[in-house]
C-alpha cells in the first residue's frame, strides 16, 4: 500500500458519506432492456442486439455466454465468441515490443491474432479492480504469454452504471486510438495509471489534456471527438456484446470462450492457458473464502510537507491547519473551485481562523501554454499587494485569454489591461512581466509538486493529506473538521474499511455467478398460484413480473411502459400481468417493501400499494424510517392500519418473498425487471415497442 497515496480515493469515500449512496453493488451490470430486442422463434425468444439509450444497469446475468454472429464492413461473418475474429483492419503497430491492432469491430488487441488463445477482457475504466489488473497481471501476461505468442488479448468496454465516467474514459480511448493502435494503448495505460485525475463531472477536458500529455502524438480531432462522445455507439455495442455472454461484473474475461471473472492473478492465467493449449477446459474454482484473505492491514498515508516558496496566501499565518492548492490559471476546473467553492472555503475556514490558505503554482504547459505567464501575472500584482485581485481576475476572464493562440505580445496586452482595471502601476507591472522574475519560482512549485506525483489541477494537500480535483466545500469542511477534532484516522480508516468490504463484496458476487444457473432459452412453466395479477385470468398472453420496489429500471417501467401495456393489452382482455417478487441484495429496503405490497394484498389493495411504493421510491429508499413511511401508506390508502402494521412488523410474507427470489434465481433471473412472457424470458425496462412484437407474434400465433 502507497503511503502517500491511500489506495482508496479520499475524495471518493467523503462524497459517498456526503451523498449517503452506500447501497449500490459494488461492480454491477446489465438488466436496463434498451440494450435487448426479443423476437419469438420456435425455440423461444432470441435476443437481438440494438442500440442503448444508456449504460445503466441494474444487473445481470450468469457466467455461461451463447455465440452471437454480427456481419463485418465487408459482408463477412465474423464469429464472436468461442472462435474469436480473426482477421483484423490490417494495421498493426508495436507498442512497448508488442504487437498492437484492431480488430474487424474495431476492438483493441495485443499480440499475435492468430495465437492459440483468444482472451476477451470486457472492463470498465474507472473499476478499482479493472485498474488493479492493467496494472499489475496484465503486465505479467503482456510479458509472459502475450509476448511468446501463447495468447492475444481483445478489450471490450463495459461501463458501469455506478461509475459514471467511464464510458467518457471508454471514449477518449478509441478517439486517441484514430491515431493508431499504439495510441490506444498509450491512452488505455494513462486511464488507468490515474483513474482519480479524471473520475469528476464532466472530464471531458481532463481526458483531452491527458491525451495530449502522451508520447505518442494525437490528430488534431481529438478534442472533439472527445467532447461529442463520437464512440459511443460502439461502446454500447461492446455493452451489449458483454450482456448478451452473461457478463455482469468486470474485469470478466472469455478464454477461447470459457469464462474466467474478476482481477484473478497471473497464476489464474497461466493455468487456464496451459489447460487450454493442452485442449481441457478452464475449471475455475470459487477461490479463497472471504475468511481466508490475505488483506493488508491498514495504515495511514504519509503527510507531504512543503516548502515555503508559494505564489500567494490567505489567513492566519499562525492558523492550525494549512491548505495548499496547485493550480493552473487555464484549467477550468481550477476556474470552477475559484467561482465556486473558493468564496465559502475563505468565509467559513480563512476568514474563522481554522485555515491557512496557501496556492502554489502548477502550470500544464503541455496544453496550457498560456498558464505560466498568467502565474507570473498574478505574482507580479502581488508586488503591489494585488495578488489576489489578479488571480481572481484572471480566473473571471479566463473565456477572454484561455483559448489559445495568442502571441505573448497579444496575451502580455491582455494581462497588462488587467493590471490597469485593477489600478495597479502598468509600467511596474510591464516591466515585472517582461524581465522574468518569476520564471524561477513558478518552476519550483511545478517541480515540487511533480515530486509530490500531481498530475492533474486543481490538487489540494489539507495538512498534507492528497485531495484531488474540484471538490465541493463539504468535502473541505469535512476533512477539516476531522483534523480538528483528530479523528482524522478514523476518517482514512473508514475508507480502508468500504475498500476492503467492497473487495469482500466483488469476491462473494463472483463465486455467487460461478454457482447461477444460465436464463432459459425457452419457455419455461412458472408457477404463479396465488399471485396477484391484473386483467383477464383466460387471456391468451400471460406477462410475469418480477420486480423490485427499490429498482430504479422497474420505476422506469412502471412509469413509462407499463400503463401502455394496461391500455393496449390488459384492458382489452388480451394480457394476464402476474406480479412476483425479487428484491435485490444491494437494495436494503426492497425486502420489506415487497412484504408490504403482500400486506396490503390481504386487504385487497395490492396494487394501491404496489403504486404508492413506486410513486415514493425516493422518498422511503434508503431511508431509516421506511417501516414507518410504509405504515403511513397504508393509512393512506384507507387501508386498516393496524392490521397492515402486526402483518408487516410480524414478517408474516418474509418466507414468500424469500421463497420467490430464490425461485427467479433457479430461472436464472438475476436482475430486474424481468418478465416471462407466455413463459419466454424477456430481460429489463423495455419499450413499449418491444413488448409489442413479443406478444403481437404470439397472438399472431394463435
Amino acid at each position: 500500500m502507497h503511503l502517500k497515496r491511500f489506495t482508496f480515493p479520499l475524495s471518493a469515500l467523503l462524497l459517498l458519506l456526503l451523498a449517503a449512496c452506500s447501497n449500490v453493488p459494488p461492480e454491477s451490470t446489465a438488466g436496463d432492456g434498451s440494450a435487448q430486442v426479443i423476437t419469438p422463434t420456435d425455440d423461444g425468444f432470441l435476443p437481438t442486439s440494438t442500440p442503448m439509450q444508456n449504460s445503466e444497469s441494474e444487473t445481470a446475468s450468469s457466467d455461461q455466454a451463447e455465440s452471437v454472429t454480427a456481419d463485418n464492413d465487408s459482408g463477412e461473418a465474423v464469429e464472436q465468441n468461442g472462435d474469436v475474429v480473426v482477421d483484423g483492419t490490417g494495421l498493426t503497430e508495436t507498442y512497448n515490443g508488442l504487437t498492437v491492432g484492431f480488430t474487424a469491430d474495431g476492438n483493441a488487441y495485443v499480440g499475435d491474432l492468430n495465437a492459440p488463445v483468444v482472451i476477451e477482457e470486457y472492463s470498465d475504466y474507472q473499476c478499482p479492480f479493472c485498474s488493479r489488473f492493467a496494472l499489475t497481471t496484465m503486465r505479467d501476461l503482456k510479458q509472459g504469454a502475450v509476448a511468446n505468442g501463447e495468447a492475444v488479448l481483445i478489450f471490450y468496454d463495459f461501463p458501469l452504471n455506478i461509475h459514471p465516467q467511464a464510458p467518457a474514459a471508454s471514449n477518449a480511448a478509441r478517439c486517441a486510438g484514430e491515431a493508431g493502435p499504439a495510441a490506444y494503448w498509450a491512452m488505455h495505460d494513462a486511464l488507468f495509471e490515474d483513474v482519480r485525475g479524471w473520475s469528476i463531472n464532466n472530464p471531458s477536458d481532463v481526458l483531452i489534456e491527458m491525451g495530449n500529455g502522451l508520447d505518442i502524438e494525437l490528430t488534431d480531432d481529438f478534442p472533439n471527438c472527445v467532447t461529442e462522445m463520437r464512440y459511443q455507439s460502439a461502446i454500447d455495442a461492446d455493452f451489449n456484446r458483454g450482456r448478451e455472454n452473461g457478463v455482469q461484473s468486470t474485469p470478466t474475461f472469455f478464454m477461447n470462450g470459457q469464462p474466467l471473472i474478476g482481477a484473478q492473478p497471473i497464476a489464474s492465467f497461466e493455468r487456464a492457458i496451459a489447460a487450454l493449449s493442452a485442449g481441457e477446459s478452464i475449471v475455475q474454482d470459487s477461490g479463497p473464502q472471504i475468511e481466508e484473505l490475505d488483506i493488508p492491514p491498514f495504515q495511514m498515508p504519509e503527510q507531504a510537507v512543503f516548502g515555503d516558496e508559494y505564489a500567494g496566501e490567505m489567513g492566519d499565518p499562525d492558523a492550525p491547519i494549512l491548505i495548499v492548492e496547485f493550480t493552473d490559471y487555464q484549467c477550468p476546473f481550477c476556474s470552477r473551485h475559484v467561482a465556486e467553492t473558493m468564496p465559502t472555503i475563505i468565509s467559513e475556514l480563512i476568514d474563522t481562523g481554522r485555515v491557512r490558505y496557501v496556492l502554489k503554482d502548477f502550470p500544464l504547459d503541455s496544453i496550457h501554454p498560456e498558464a505560466r505567464a498568467a502565474a507570473a501575472a498574478a505574482r507580479c500584482a502581488g508586488e503591489q499587494d494585488a495578488y489576489w485581485e489578479m488571480h481572481d481576475s484572471v480566473f473571471a476572464n479566463q473565456a477572454a485569454w484561455g483559448q489559445g493562440g495568442m502571441t505573448p505580445e497579444g496575451l502580455n496586452q491582455v494581462l497588462s489591461g488587467f493590471a490597469a482595471t485593477l489600478g495597479l502601476d502598468t509600467i511596474a507591472f510591464d516591466s515585472c512581466m517582461a524581465d522574468g522574475r518569476y520564471d524561477e519560482a513558478v518552476e519550483a512549485n511545478l517541480q515540487e509538486g511533480l515530486g509530490e506525483e500531481i498530475t492533474g489541477t486543481p490538487t489540494f494537500f489539507i495538512d498534507g493529506y492528497y485531495l484531488s480535483g474540484a471538490q465541493p466545500f463539504e468535502v473541505f469542511e469535512l476533512v477539516v473538521e476531522n483534523i480538528e477534532n483528530e479523528t482524522i484516522e478514523d476518517l482514512f480508516r473508514e475508507s480502508y474499511e468500504a475498500q476492503v468490504e467492497q473487495y469482500k463484496q466483488q469476491l462473494a458476487q463472483q463465486q455467487q455467478q460461478q454457482q447461477a444457473p444460465p436464463p432459459p432459452t425457452g419457455p419455461v412453466d412458472v408457477n404463479i398460484e396465488g399471485d396477484p395479477f391484473l386483467g383477464d385470468p383466460d387471456a391468451p398472453i400471460t406477462i410475469i413480473e418480477f420486480t423490485d420496489f427499490q429498482c430504479p429500471f422497474c420505476v422506469r417501467h412502471f412509469e413509462n411502459t407499463f400503463p401502455l401495456i394496461k391500455a393496449n393489452y390488459i384492458d382489452q382482455g388480451l394480457v394476464k400481468y402476474v406480479y412476483k417478487e425479487f428484491p435485490l441484495s444491494f437494495h436494503p429496503e426492497a425486502d420489506e417493501a415487497s412484504e408490504a405490497a403482500r400486506c396490503a394484498n390481504d386487504q385487497g389493495e395490492y396494487f394501491s400499494m404496489h403504486d404508492k411504493l413506486f410513486e415514493t421510491q425516493p422518498e422511503w429508499g434508503s431511508n431509516p424510517e421506511f417501516i414507518n413511511l410504509f405504515i403511513g401508506y397504508a393509512e393512506e390508502l384507507g387501508l386498516d392500519k393496524d392490521v397492515f402494521a402486526d402483518c408487516l412488523n410480524s414478517g408474516k410474507y418474509t418466507e414468500l418473498v424469500q421463497n420467490q427470489l430464490r425461485e427467479g434465481q433457479q430461472l436464472g433471473i438475476s436482475g430486474t425487471p424481468t418478465f416471462f412472457i407466455n413463459g419466454n424470458i424477456f430481460v429489463g425496462a423495455q419499450p413499449i415497442s418491444s413488448f409489442a412484437t413479443a406478444i403481437d407474434s404470439l397472438l399472431n400465433s394463435e
